[in-house]
């Protein structure tokens, strides 16, 4: 230690702020300097320890650093602040150990102030930020080429011009002409050396290809720096990026070319409406010449057809700022008149000061023309040449007000020709053709004149019956329309015997709407179809209530998919040994516009019935794995339960299909839990046990669902290759309180444990359900305990704070 306090005078001399404490942090040694600091003498520092000269939480922390250096012997190199004078300064601070006999003996200190540099570093970094910010928003990069030294700087902003990060590489003149267009570069080059040559600055737009292959434009300038023999010493220059401009500008020119060039006729005027401007294809269709009409006013187009209140309305529309748009009769240079399609649109300028009115014009009399040869086509069966669906429904739909005006009745019949698939199947389509003529000459003989009989196609025609005295006249007219087919046709020398099933509606009692009407009558037909066809009946409520129901969520079915009306829900699954949610079951949900939310239990016996459960089913398979694959890449290897119908084992493709989902996703298989309901199983068991060996053999996972509900025995549940057993909720609703309900859930675990299965309980709502469930050794747990079916957005959420 001598030998440090020796050289007291040196140390004294220096400006750094010196000392020396021993390993317990007492100062040995303090210079002059670090006196002055803490403003006291050499010697009254000595001794004591930095709780003498500094708040504690500062002393705190010297004293921790001093512990680091000894016990670690480790030098610290640091910057940080103090307090000095009641003001926080900038030190930069080194501490290292002192030795001796290769032991620590004292920690050296080192520091001295860098305030001002590091504010005169943050201010220059803030002028270097300001500048390349001003570049960045103004587009503006610069450059400085030193001729002498033959370097080259760039900023910030050109890099970002060409595409590139800010001080991606150094830059070069090569690097430049890199990323100048190719048929630009000569004319770069050139520009430069002819303006080094002659001592002139230069302005030149080209062309450049940045980084990622994008083409922009820019327009640099340059000026140079002369020695006093006249010599270019420096190229100062900036790269201004033009690109929007650029395109702007080609737009502009698109602009005016598709109003040269449009097959519409334009009009552009003032704000007081005189023409200023007019396109090639309006003095085509108005014969005027532009020289012609510029000046006037749209008014010398007007052909007298309409009265002054009609142009008031236009006028009141567009001058409310919005656009008018409609039909109106011009008349032609010639004196003919024609049909234009006309839109006038008011234009405003940035100071929402009304400058000009633009309007569109077409001629469509040829078009209105066709529209008439059109509407037989579009209002009228062919072949029958009745009113068809489209006209039907609106001669229905416009008389519905009337009635309701008059409060009177009308109604629909709905008629569909007994057995015509044999007729045309056994005759023929021609002989079929003949049989609907007929018949709708049978028909349209019963009615009155008022009566509108339509063809809404194939064998099905409707009939609006209206003014009638009373529902008997109704009963009669349908009566009728029966009976008359009980005798046969003659056609084409075939005797085809056929008769009528007929459904009727009433206005206002079974419905307002043509949809609520037309399906009323449609639905008493069916009714006449199921007891024995030829016949008639009018629509009772009754008939609604599971019939509409039913139709409605099959004809639903259809589309379901494709609109994207179906969603998943996922409920965890929990393992209450470790707390941790190890998997969900995807739950499929039905959101139909029209009907609301529909609940599983209603559809999918429907989807079965129907054969449309298999790609339902298919839909949730996928849309289930690829929630699961979002999960894995973020990881969280959870297990997704997907429930499987029956009706999907017993297609031969099923195995195939789902395969092929999951190779395309990429995840194993292990991950997929196959969950059969333990009834469908028992339907056909030897079948099921096949198909089940073959999914496990695949390496999916096999869940039995609502265990004990179907009378399964125990030695086909050891058949079974199904690794998990569901306890069925109705065990678990009152395991509590139920005897026998515990009994049987504790009798399932048992048997479950013996045969090596895993054992999962639904329907556990309560803290005492789950508490009740593991005394009898069943850990893993779902139910709205934990949580109800969750979005998978706020699965996620769930997963999240479970494991928080």
């Amino acid at each position: 230690m001598k030998r440090f306090i020796s050289e007291e005078i040196i140390l004294n001399s220096l400006e750094q702020n010196i000392f020396i404490k021993d390993i317990n942090s007492v100062y040995l040694f303090a210079n002059d300097a670090y006196a002055s600091l803490v403003h006291q003498e050499v010697n009254s520092i000595i001794g004591k320890s930095d709780y003498d000269f500094f708040p504690k939480d500062i002393a705190d922390k010297y004293r921790k650093d001093d512990r680091f250096i000894i016990e670690n012997e480790e030098v610290i190199d640091i910057k940080e602040s103090i307090l000095v004078d009641n003001e926080y300064r900038k030190i930069k601070t080194i501490k290292k150990p002192l030795y001796e006999d290769g032991k620590v003996i004292a920690v050296l200190g080192i520091f001295w102030d860098v305030t001002e540099s590091e504010k005169e570093q943050e201010s220059l970094k803030k002028l270097e930020y300001g500048l390349n910010k001003a570049q960045e928003l103004a587009n503006i990069g610069h450059w400085e080429l030193d001729l002498l030294e033959n370097k080259l700087f760039w900023s910030d902003e050109v890099y970002r011009i060409f595409g590139l990060e800010p001080q991606e590489f150094g830059a070069t003149y090569e690097a430049f002409l890199e990323y100048i267009h190719p048929d630009d570069k000569d004319l770069v080059n050139k520009v430069y050396t002819e303006s080094v040559k002659i001592k002139q600055g230069y302005n030149v737009t080209h062309r450049i290809i940045r980084k990622n292959g994008e083409i922009g434009f820019v327009e640099e300038r340059c000026v140079h720096e002369l020695d006093k023999e006249n010599n270019v010493i420096r190229s100062i220059g900036t790269v201004h990026d033009i690109t929007e401009r650029k395109k702007a500008e080609n737009e502009l020119s698109l602009a005016y070319n598709v109003f040269a060039k449009m097959h519409d006729g334009i009009i552009i005027t003032d704000a007081q409406q005189n023409i200023i401007s007019v396109n090639e294809a309006f003095t085509k269709i108005s014969g005027y010449q532009a020289d012609e009409i510029i000046g006037k006013r749209p008014s010398v187009l007007s052909s007298g057809w309409h009265d002054e209140q009609f142009y008031k309305g236009v006028w009141e529309k567009v001058n409310n700022r919005a656009q008018w748009e409609g039909e109106i009769v011009d008349r032609k240079k010639n004196g003919e008149t024609y049909i234009a399609e006309l839109k006038i649109l008011p234009i405003f300028n940035n100071d929402d000061i009304l400058t000009n009115y633009i309007a569109i014009t077409s001629d469509i009399s040829r078009k209105k023309e066709q529209e008439k040869l059109i509407h037989n086509l579009a209002y009228f069966d062919s072949l029958t040449d009745l009113p068809n669906k489209i006209l039907f429904e609106e001669r229905v739909t416009s008389r519905i007000p009337v009635m309701k005006r008059i409060d009177k009745k009308m109604a629909i019949m709905f008629i569909d020709i007994d057995n015509f698939k044999n007729i045309n199947d056994t005759l023929g389509h021609s002989i079929g053709d003949h049989f609907l003529i007929e018949v709708s000459k049978r028909i349209k003989k019963i009615l009155r004149e008022q009566d509108t009989l339509a063809r809404l196609g194939g064998d099905e025609f409707t009939i609006l019956i209206e003014n009638f005295e009373s529902i008997d006249k109704v009963a009669y007219i349908a009566q009728k329309i029966v009976q008359v087919f009980k005798e046969p046709l003659q056609i084409e020398g075939q005797t085809i015997f056929s008769g009528v099933s007929l459904g009727i509606s009433v206005y206002p009692d079974d419905g307002t709407t043509y949809y609520e009407l037309i399906k009323a009558a449609d639905m008493a037909m069916y009714q006449v179809k199921d007891f024995g066809k030829r016949n008639y009946k009018f629509y009772t409520p009754s008939m609604n209530e599971s019939i509409v129901k039913r139709m409605n969520i099959e004809n639903n079915l259809h589309n379901a998919i494709k609109n994207k009306e179906f969603f998943l829900e996922y409920q965890p699954k929990v393992d209450t040994k470790n707390n941790n949610v190890y998997g969900m079951e995807a739950l499929i949900r039905w959101e139909q516009p029209q009907e609301g939310l529909i609940r599983p239990d209603e559809f999918i016996s429907i989807a079965e019935d129907t054969g449309q459960i298999y790609d339902i089913g298919l839909w949730v398979f996928e849309q289930a794995v690829s929630d699961l694959t979002e999960f894995h890449k973020a990881g969280k290897k959870l297990i997704v339960s997907i429930n499987i119908s029956s009706k999907q084992l017993e297609n031969i493709k099923f195995s195939d299909d789902i395969c092929e989902i999951v190779n395309k996703f990429d995840i194993e298989k292990k991950y997929i839990d196959l969950e059969i309901t333990e009834s469908h199983i028992m339907n056909n068991i030897e079948e099921a046990l096949s198909i089940l060996d073959n999914l496990h053999n695949l390496g999916f996972k096999i869940s039995i669902d609502d265990f004990g509900t179907g009378y399964s025995s125990l030695s086909y549940l050891k058949k079974l290759p199904a690794q998990t057993i569901k306890i069925d909720r109705s065990f678990v609703l009152d395991i509590e309180k139920d005897e026998d309900d515990r009994s049987i859930v504790a009798s399932i675990i048992a048997m479950t444990n013996a045969l090596g299965k895993d054992v999962i309980a639904e329907g556990s709502e309560t803290q005492g359900h789950v508490d009740t469930l593991k005394s009898l050794e069943c850990y893993k747990i779902q139910g709205y305990f934990f949580s109800k079916p969750l979005r998978i957005k706020a699965f996620s959420e769930y997963l999240k704070a479970f494991s928080a």
